[in-house]
């Protein structure tokens, strides 16, 4: 931590904001404050107290005390200024964050401040996310026989007039299948898979098998899928993935870390 002030007054504030605002840090103010932007619109915050992050690559968020979303931010900021404005023996504190292309304007005038931090953050790691339909895509590729035994690959990502297949395979009759990844199906995703059946239908003769492959299904989907002729094969994602289950339970909440913990 750089800087941490507690109830600063404007004038020390002023400084470390002027100071820090135009430089590679993450600033963090919590205060009493009314917000305004100009742009390609205008909108008004009345006064209400709030978070304002100014993060290191310059853009600037203004949260309230409930939701994840921002109620207002930059995601780039070319310029920034601090000064203290005083009326009638009553002092803000004005910090304008400006944009040139386009012109936009977000006015932050603090009433109080309660806290104000410096600091700055290293992360040099990627966020990885794994148990995606393309997880999916790679396991039956790696071994086709998730889906049914005898299965053999032909093309991963075939194109076609309606889109790009998921995986292209043929059964163990020789028969051509389209297969369709979905985590979380919808009636929209059966009527792709239709129209990548019709496609290949059109390019080959003999019989096409159209096949989805999830985690998981309801009837409805279900029932839409046997209207059609068209099939389904459930796939654990504790399958697909072996640790799966192990990175879904690796975060963890207040809750985990039993009575004795305490947030400090």
């Amino acid at each position: 931590m750089k800087k941490l002030l507690e109830n600063p007054d404007f004038d020390e504030a002023s400084e470390i904001l002027d100071e820090y605002l135009k430089r590679d840090f993450t600033v963090q103010i919590n205060g009493l404050c009314t917000v305004n932007y100009q742009g390609r619109a205008k909108s008004k915050l009345d006064r209400g107290e709030r978070l304002v992050i100014k993060k290191q690559d310059s853009a600037i968020l203004v949260h309230g005390p409930e939701n994840y979303q921002p109620k207002n931010w930059q995601p780039e900021v070319d310029s920034y200024s601090v000064e203290i404005d005083e009326v009638e023996d009553e002092k803000t504190l004005v910090l304008e964050a400006k944009r040139t292309n386009p012109d936009e304007i977000v006015e932050i005038r603090f009433e109080e401040i309660e806290l104000l931090t410096v600091h700055q953050l290293v992360d040099k790691s990627d966020l990885k996310i794994r148990g995606h339909e393309v997880d999916i895509h790679e396991a039956i590729e790696d071994d086709p026989e998730i889906v049914e035994e005898g299965l053999k690959i032909v093309e991963r990502e075939r194109e076609t007039p309606a889109g790009f297949i998921d995986v292209f395979a043929r059964d163990e009759n020789d028969n051509y299948v389209v297969i369709e990844v979905k985590r979380n199906p919808d009636y929209n995703t059966v009527l792709q898979l239709q129209r990548y059946v019709d496609e290949i239908e059109e390019e080959f003769s003999g019989k096409i098998r159209g096949i989805l492959v999830a985690p998981k299904m309801t009837d409805k989907i279900l029932n839409y899928l046997e209207e059609r002729g068209l099939e389904f094969i459930e796939v654990e994602m504790e399958d697909v993935i072996a640790s799966y289950e192990a990175i879904d339970q690796s975060q963890k909440g207040l809750s985990d870390f039993g009575a004795d913990y305490t947030a400090e």
